[in-house]
């Protein structure tokens, strides 16, 4: 089987760690041979430096809501760039609802301003950032894998809503209740995930995700059983096929002694 796991709010806990029960339940899991995937809207850079906290090695990754593709041993296997003229429309569009925002190119972010949302975000992702005069300028010599807005959750569900109004070639959704992302159209965790075991050579497998926001729901749609964590949105939870306790409270290992005994 495939296991794919969302991190924040999922395998995560607030405080950003992952339980022992929950590290055990994964090694245990690989050690039977199932395939271990890690599918977030974090940079990969932010991703890897989890999974080799808490693992000690490295596992295929989702980054980026599915706009890049990583292999253990051979990398990134695919990435998918925002085109120059929707990047443009979205950071114009942004600066004048002053509206915080931010870029990813090469696995680097970017952000326009040095203030208290982008000294959170790299706190929350353990990268480091840099500041530049113009995003808009920057993008011109590299498309960015991804656009970050960050505010509050209700300005942000505005914001969406004219974002949508421009027809950008863009997908929109929320990966956490203050943050929107910007990525690619065509693009999720689905998508990638289907580029990825067809990589791995991986058919007929049945797929178990596990999830708690917007960013999740094509999983769901495209898993065999899929899991919501009991913090989640609830449009999540009405796709999903069991509704565990919360990331707090064990959730993943809960849902796996729940409906996968056998495995631990």
């Amino acid at each position: 089987m495939v296991f794919v796991f969302d991190l924040d709010g999922t395998l995560l806990k607030d405080d950003y760690t992952i339980s022992k029960y929950t590290i055990e339940t994964i090694d245990k899991l690989e050690k039977q041979n199932h395939t271990i995937v890690f599918a977030s809207g974090r940079m990969l850079v932010s991703i890897r430096k989890i999974i080799q906290k808490y693992f000690f090695r490295d596992f295929p990754i989702i980054a980026y809501n599915g706009a890049m593709v990583f292999v253990p041993n051979n990398g990134i296997i695919f990435e998918k760039t925002l085109d120059y003229e929707s990047s443009k429309k979205v950071i114009e569009f942004l600066r004048i609802k002053n509206i915080h925002r931010q870029a990813y190119v090469n696995d680097r972010l970017f952000s326009e301003e040095d203030n208290d949302k982008i000294k959170f975000y790299s706190k929350h992702a353990d990268v480091e950032y840099k500041i530049v005069n113009d995003l808009v300028e920057l993008l011109k010599q590299k498309e960015p894998t991804k656009l970050l807005a960050i505010d509050t959750p209700e300005k942000l569900d505005f914001i969406k809503e004219e974002l949508d109004n421009l027809n950008l070639k863009a997908e929109i959704f929320k990966s956490m209740n203050i943050f929107l992302d910007i990525v690619p159209k065509g693009i999720d965790k689905a998508i990638a995930l289907n580029n990825l075991l067809e990589y791995l050579n991986i058919k007929e497998e049945k797929i178990i995700a596990f999830g708690d926001n917007h960013n999740d729901i094509s999983l769901f749609k495209m898993a065999d059983f899929s899991i919501a964590v009991e913090n989640a949105v609830e449009e999540l939870k009405n796709v999903a096929d069991f509704v565990s306790k919360s990331n707090n409270e064990d959730g993943v290992f809960y849902a796996i002694a729940e409906n996968f005994p056998e495995y631990l």
